[in-house]
């Protein structure tokens, strides 16, 4: 059968991230153990998967690049360069739509009229929703699982936010002390800032929710507690502001920049699902734990 080029170009349009993701659910039980695990990869952390060298992802699954290569093929790309920017083109078209989006909010916001505080309500409220969507699609689950990993193994659990991030802190510590975790939510009274972060110990925890107005206390003493080896935990709107450098991990949520004011919706869903994360980690040790004792001896 003749196949012209036009055809082949749909075809290939075709088997897209979308076809990509229906085959390998509908297909999942039937692939061997390796390709399983390359397929729950790629699809728990595809912007990692888009990025990374064949080697340093076969690394990270732990398995060959041929099998890369062989699950491409599986699924009818010519080898894993193709596979791969199925995952790079839905990166692309994410950040565009993402530009888009912001573009119509700002103009809506513009063209409000101040008496009209539906469509100033809208417009915020879209915002939110156009936030809490990115973060869903930047959030790296290995980070996530390293964050839970933390917050789990950490003595004591101190918490920062100030000014617009300080709702978020509150948030995260009433959720931490409702886990029964030690936890302290920090504050700027007195002065005592500097002092209460220069007692920390490698075996603490730092976590800090860094929005764009950091005060010169927080420049200052995260990074001296970051160089004594005290873990910081970021949660911040750049992968290169002052909290990012100068932290274990830094968990990025993307600010769309429509108004003055940043959403605050998408870091109280990341500070929730920390909890929530952590409650089931715990939940699952413990019954682990208790499974082992009820063992004979």
């Amino acid at each position: 059968m003749l196949i012209f080029p036009g055809e082949m170009k749909q075809e290939s349009a075709s088997r897209d991230f979308d076809w990509l993701q229906a085959e390998i659910q509908c297909r999942f039980d039937s692939l061997s153990p390796h390709l399983k695990r390359i397929a729950e990869y790629a699809l728990a952390d595809p912007n990692r998967f888009a990025l990374q060298t064949v080697a340093r992802t076969a690394g990270e699954i732990g398995v060959q690049p041929s099998t890369l290569v062989r699950f491409a093929k599986l699924f009818d790309y010519s080898g894993f360069s193709e596979l791969q920017r199925v995952f790079r083109i839905r990166l692309t078209e994410a950040a565009d739509n993402f530009r888009n989006q912001v573009g119509e909010h700002r103009t809506a916001l513009r063209e409000a009229d101040g008496s009209n505080l539906a469509t100033i309500l809208n417009s915020l409220s879209d915002a939110s929703v156009l936030a809490i969507n990115q973060l869903k699609h930047d959030i790296e689950a290995d980070k996530l699982r390293e964050a839970v990993r933390m917050l789990e193994q950490a003595r004591y659990i101190h918490v920062l936010g100030q000014r617009q991030a300080f709702p978020v802190a509150a948030c995260l510590s009433l959720g931490l002390l409702k886990l029964g975790r030690s936890c302290q939510l920090l504050d700027f009274t007195a002065g005592m800032l500097p002092n209460h972060i220069a007692n920390l110990t490698p075996d603490d925890l730092l976590v800090v929710i860094g929005l764009s107005d950091f005060s010169r206390a927080v420049l200052e003493t995260v990074p001296e507690a970051h160089q004594r080896g005290v873990p910081v935990l970021a949660i911040s709107n750049s992968q290169t502001d002052p909290l990012a450098r100068n932290s274990s991990l830094n968990l990025m949520v993307r600010d769309p920049e429509v108004h003055h004011f940043e959403p605050l919706a998408p870091y109280i869903v990341l500070a929730q699902t920390l909890v929530i994360a952590l409650a089931s980690t715990l939940e699952a040790k413990a019954e682990l734990e208790g499974a082992s004792d009820a063992r004979p001896n």
